[in-house]
């Protein structure tokens, strides 16, 4: 198959980043991850013909190289976790900036644990623990933890977080969560790749605000008073959470992404934000 052979399948499949995506596996099968690949380029690999067909089939790109890139890290990747993407690294940025040295976080939803791991290897002597409802997102978060260098710093725990909420114990200095946040209809309206991903970490329920009304009331008994709540939310969600914060009588700020959405809620309690 020709590098040329491959943009057109992609493209017959509707895939609007064919020749992009075509020549991503081109490097990958080939190892050739710099150089310029011209489109006479022919593979005999049945490697590369499978994947090409995986993606002409809709699997994301992601899922069939195995790694992609997120903040300043690298991780891997399968079907049992949702793919990080950029619009995370605003939540990540966030929480590099405001965790003091040495202090813990906690990390609900960890999937593929790219917050938790990029948070803790962006901070000095921090610690995490980080909590999915999945025995295999959990796998891959632990190859992933291994993987960046901070295995040593990371506590890793299989809980429903929604029927198995924290309620004392140890206090966190922030709670840091991507967790499902859309809505059922939205849900069945998304681009077909997503369908290869877990639903279970898209859907947040009839309006996708279950995990923020379990949260934010459990972050009150389990994060520290001068600490932080930060969440990835969902573009139109803003005025959910707004309203969540004021019922618990809590300070929030809306942190937009590079497209100008609403990306990023970071819930502060109000005593502690009175005091500085």
């Amino acid at each position: 198959m020709t590098l040329r052979e491959a943009i057109a399948t992609l493209t017959e499949a509707g895939i609007d980043s064919a020749e992009h995506d075509a020549r991503a596996l081109f490097r990958h099968f080939l190892g050739n991850n710099e150089g310029y690949i011209p489109k006479d380029t022919d593979c005999t690999s049945d490697a590369l013909v499978n994947a090409v067909k995986r993606r002409q089939e809709r699997e994301p790109l992601q899922y069939i190289i195995g790694r992609v890139g997120f903040y300043r890290e690298e991780y891997l990747v399968t079907d049992a976790v949702l793919i990080p993407r950029p619009d995370t690294e605003h939540l990540v940025e966030y929480a590099v900036k405001h965790i003091p040295r040495g202090e813990c976080f906690l990390d609900v939803c960890t999937g593929s644990g790219c917050i938790a791991v990029s948070t803790l290897k962006n901070t000095a002597d921090t610690t995490a623990t980080a909590v999915d409802i999945s025995r295999d997102a959990l796998s891959v978060a632990k190859k992933n933890a291994e993987l960046n260098g901070v295995s040593d710093r990371i506590t890793l725990l299989e809980r429903d977080i929604l029927k198995s909420p924290y309620t004392g114990g140890e206090k966190f200095y922030a709670l840091l969560s991507n967790p499902p946040y859309v809505s059922h209809e939205a849900y069945a309206s998304l681009e077909p790749e997503i369908y290869k991903e877990p639903r279970i970490a898209f859907v947040g329920g009839e309006d996708g605000g279950d995990f923020y009304r379990a949260l934010i009331p459990m972050a009150k008994n389990i994060v520290k008073p001068e600490g932080f709540i930060a969440f990835e939310i969902g573009y139109d969600q803003r005025e959910l959470l707004c309203s969540l914060s004021e019922r618990e009588d809590m300070d929030i700020e809306i942190i937009r992404d590079y497209s100008g959405n609403d990306r990023v809620a970071v819930l502060r309690f109000r005593r502690a934000s009175k005091n500085g």
